[in-house]
């Protein structure tokens, strides 16, 4: 049995709902939280729609007969029979997962079950698929998986030299697979697509590194050093909304002039974290510091440059 969810009504509504009305929003309330997985005290419930608890048990004991049901603790829960194939609560656990759970303003479970309800020809939104490389075939990334949950070192061969590297974590930024691992005490990136012939040795089990897992879980990128530096852009007006309304940058922040424009700064890892961002917007970004790495951009397009007049 499924019950769709009703919106609370709004504060700003004029509209006084009735006896049965209220019945209404108060059981499809509940039966949305059952459905999210969630374990319902009666008193608290009775609280916190304005009623007493001899409803709420009414609600739940009669209204709501084969689809709550008392667990061992005296709380309510869903029944088996009405618990769908994957629970809703699972929504949420793969959009934060995939990381899309920031991709709708609303990400209310009333919104996610009218959006997954309406036939997709008739939805009011459609989501450009950001492009992703495609691993399925290969067995690297299952192998992979198994060794960081067992904690067994890897040997593989990437961009022609032999490695032996201590799994941590599978991470994907920008459409591409990476795997975090460290590689003679230092902890290192590997894109899974160029691993090959790898080998998991299931004989041995190494010691997680504490500060190895504090520092990728706080990495927002897959570059990794103990240092950083800190760089400095000027965006022009014409490029400022996009800076502004995302993080084109690690740990970036803004201030916007007078004119329009944007001053950026950013930690970065490594130049080339940065030079294909600055190398999109071109000309509307310059590096102002450090001016070594603007030397280093203006070489690079004077190089291609010349390679393509001649």
């Amino acid at each position: 049995m499924s019950a769709r969810y009703i919106a609370p009504m709004s504060s700003h509504n004029t509209f006084n709902p009735g006896k049965g009305e209220k019945l209404a929003q108060r059981l499809s309330r509940i039966v949305a939280r059952l459905h999210r997985g969630e374990r319902l005290d009666k008193h608290r419930l009775a609280e916190e729609h304005g009623v007493d608890v001899r409803t709420i048990e009414r609600d739940l004991g009669e209204r709501l007969l084969g689809i709550a049901e008392r667990d061992a603790d005296g709380n309510w829960r869903l029944t088996h029979a009405a618990q769908s194939t994957i629970p809703v609560k699972h929504l949420y656990g793969y959009a934060r997962l995939s990381g899309t759970h920031n991709l709708f303003p609303d990400d209310s479970l009333r919104y996610l079950l009218e959006q997954l309800d309406m036939p997709e020809p008739s939805r009011p939104t459609r989501v450009q698929a950001t492009p992703h490389e495609d691993l399925r075939g290969t067995s690297a990334f299952a192998a992979l998986h198994a060794a960081i949950l067992e904690r067994h070192p890897c040997r593989f061969i990437y961009k022609g030299h032999a490695r032996l590297a201590l799994p941590y974590r599978l991470i994907h930024k920008s459409g591409i697979w990476y795997l975090a691992a460290e590689e003679d005490a230092r902890l290192k990136n590997f894109s899974i697509g160029l691993i090959n012939k790898l080998e998991v040795d299931s004989t041995a089990c190494f010691p997680i590194n504490p500060a190895h897992i504090k520092y990728i879980d706080a990495n927002d990128d897959v570059w990794y050093t103990t240092e950083t530096t800190e760089v400095l852009l000027r965006v022009a007006p014409e490029a400022a909304h996009y800076f502004s309304r995302q993080q084109l940058l690690p740990n970036q922040q803004h201030r916007t002039d007078s004119d329009g424009s944007l001053l950026v700064t950013s930690k970065v890892n490594h130049i080339h974290q940065m030079l294909p961002v600055v190398r999109h917007w071109l000309p509307h970004v310059r590096i102002l510091s450090p001016a070594a790495w603007h030397d280093e951009l203006v070489a690079g397009l004077k190089q291609a440059l010349r390679r393509w007049e001649s």
